[in-house]
């Protein structure tokens, strides 16, 4: 009988799956889905990890505002100028 515990999957991660895309990737390169995405395994998994946490958060919520920001800048551009009164 082996007494040994059995070794680590190949990928290392104890439930032998292979990671999400998001974690092999630079966060600046993260879309904002995979930002989210993250944020939510962080909490669930390494709430503690506030280095990485704050990273993600910062990195979600620049993107939300640059996101925002040209939303508006593109919907009040968009608009046609009124005609002048004669």
């Amino acid at each position: 009988m082996n007494t040994e515990p059995p070794a680590a999957p190949p990928s290392g991660r104890p439930d032998g799956g292979a990671p999400p895309r998001w974690a092999t990737k630079p966060v600046r390169r993260l879309t904002a889905g995979e930002l989210a995405e993250a944020l939510t395994y962080l909490e669930r998994h390494h709430p503690d990890d506030d280095v990485l946490g704050r990273a993600l958060a910062g990195e979600f919520a620049r993107r939300t505002a640059a996101s925002e920001f040209a939303h508006r800048t593109a919907t009040t551009t968009d608009r046609p100028t009124p005609p002048r009164p004669p």
